[in-house]
């Protein structure tokens, strides 16, 4: 075997392994993310964040076999399984290309339907559907906020135009600074006592944020896996070359 092809295939083993932990670190991502925040589904809508968590899944899946095939490729130096390593890159980097053209161009339409989809979930069915009550309570302890732009947001709902909430309170217990102290979401539907004692900032501005902040983490994952795919696409290239020259 020549010092050439020996490099090209421990270069390229060398990259598929890195590869093959880079699409377990996606996997991972996508179930972290998954568990981390299931909880928004009602609010986030049944279509839209489960599927990015479920894609990110499928793609960590699908790299993370993709590595190991390349890998098996490279100590095999079998020109069929470099050659299907190489078009399964090809694919897996189109469709990461396409799905990013996607995502910018239709994010404004997201925010806009996460942000209507939201204010109609909290104003309609808070108090009313218990995953939704979860799922804001949790929101709004977490993210300490209050409420869909603002705490008087509360006014306007179900929950208090049709006498759910309980009598003398303004907002929600998950609206309170402090929960265990007592009365602190005392008032009329939206017109707190002591406004201190409550968080004033509303979710949606909260939940944009953090809908930001994974959109981030997708898209650092998505440019190193890219980059990765690229220099797999040259190796496995020079390595099939070499193969070649090395047994004529």
């Amino acid at each position: 075997m020549g010092c050439g092809l020996t490099c090209v295939k421990y270069l390229l083993f060398i990259f598929n392994f890195i590869f093959w932990v880079a699409g377990g670190g996606v996997l991972a991502i996508g179930i972290w993310m998954r568990i981390d925040r299931a909880t928004f589904d009602p609010l986030l809508g049944i279509d839209y964040y489960p599927i990015v968590c479920w894609t990110l899944i499928g793609v960590g899946g699908f790299v993370f076999l993709v590595g190991f095939l390349g890998c098996c490729g490279a100590v095999q130096e079998s020109k069929c399984m470099l050659g299907f390593y190489f078009f399964l890159l090809i694919v897996v980097f189109v469709g990461e290309v396409g799905a990013g053209i996607l995502a910018y161009y239709y994010h404004d339409e997201v925010r806009t339907w996460m942000d209507s989809h939201m204010n109609r979930t909290i104003k309609n069915n808070y108090g009313f559907v218990p995953a939704v009550t979860a799922a804001v309570t949790a929101m709004q302890e977490q993210m300490k906020c209050c409420g869909d732009r603002s705490y008087v947001d509360w006014m306007s709902t179900k929950y208090y135009k049709e006498g759910k909430a309980p009598a003398n309170t303004s907002v929600p217990l998950s609206c309170c600074r402090d929960k265990t102290e007592a009365g602190c979401n005392r008032g009329q539907p939206g017109q707190p006592t002591d406004i201190s004692k409550i968080f004033t900032q509303g979710c949606i501005p909260s939940m944009e944020l953090w809908v930001q902040e994974q959109v981030w983490i997708l898209g650092g994952v998505g440019v190193g896996v890219g980059l990765l795919q690229l220099f797999g696409m040259v190796f496995a290239c020079c390595l099939m070359k070499a193969v070649e020259d090395e047994y004529e």
